[in-house]
């Protein structure tokens, strides 16, 4: 007893409690560690509002990123890419749509063009095995009433940007209404995630496994950019990659992001514009 004694007047020294103040539940009234511990949870710690169950799908996402930081070798590469073009083009394509596209799919489209020219990121690991597939099934990060959820687009690179529009929207509407179904989600060879509506400059995406590669858009914001010796204002976005440095090094996943930046630079070379 007179060990615990001492062990909880050391404690109360370090949270400057006079023992005094508390009732305590021992013989003689004396106050237990058990007492001191309930008096810190009470006067030092914050109040508890509610506790959330982990279940269902936000379990299932919560193991897969577990799983994903445990065993892929995470490498980030930020780019910064100029949105000029980009933002004038959305405008030609809203005159020709009749409604302005969404910047997410715009820069999926750019996205599934440089994936095409660098295959070996449009991939999975398992096991020893790196499998690169031919279909470029891209998962988009959406936010949902139940967090954060991985719809899969199958083929972008093939889909017409109306067509592309139409499967977006869709989808969108699909996660608002949480009818999205198993087949949502299967089957997707790279993964997108989009915090530029929230105001997100940079961030590490985490890889969706068995995936190798998860692409970060970041918000527009237009600052200055030294251009042909002259100082411009212009419309600029980071890129955020994340790969794993088990299956793709370094130098190839810079070689695919500047080739997305290219693309997002000279969207031209993706979009028909008459």
């Amino acid at each position: 007893m007179g060990n615990i004694n001492e062990q909880v007047r050391v404690i109360a020294e370090q949270y400057d409690i006079d023992l005094s103040k508390i009732e305590g539940s021992g013989p003689n009234g004396e106050v237990t560690l058990q007492d001191l511990e309930a008096y810190i949870r009470e006067h030092f710690y914050p109040k508890v509002k509610r506790e959330v169950k982990i279940f269902g799908i936000r379990k299932v996402i919560g193991d897969r990123l577990s799983k994903s930081y445990r065993e892929a070798v995470h490498v980030t590469l930020n780019m910064e890419v100029e949105m000029d073009k980009l933002v004038e083009m959305r405008e030609k394509l809203a005159k020709k749509l009749g409604k302005k596209p969404s910047y997410t799919v715009l820069m999926l489209k750019c996205i599934a063009k440089a994936i095409r020219d660098f295959i070996e990121i449009n991939a999975t690991i398992e096991g020893d095995k790196i499998i690169i597939y031919d279909n470029i099934n891209i998962n988009i990060a959406v936010d949902s009433p139940i967090g954060l959820i991985t719809p899969v687009i199958r083929d972008v690179d093939k889909k017409s940007l109306e067509g592309l529009l139409r499967e977006y929207q869709d989808l969108v509407e699909r996660v608002k209404k949480g009818i999205l179904k198993e087949k949502d989600f299967v089957g997707g060879t790279f993964t997108v995630t989009n915090l530029g509506m929230f105001g997100v400059d940079s961030f590490t995406p985490i890889i969706n496994p068995p995936q190798i590669a998860i692409l970060g858009l970041n918000r527009i914001v237009k600052k200055p950019v030294i251009k042909d010796g002259e100082i411009k204002i212009c419309n600029v976005m980071n890129l955020s990659l994340s790969f794993d440095h088990r299956a793709i090094d370094g130098a190839p996943a810079a070689r695919f992001l500047q080739k997305v930046k290219y693309y997002l630079e000279n969207p031209e070379e993706v979009f028909e514009v008459e």
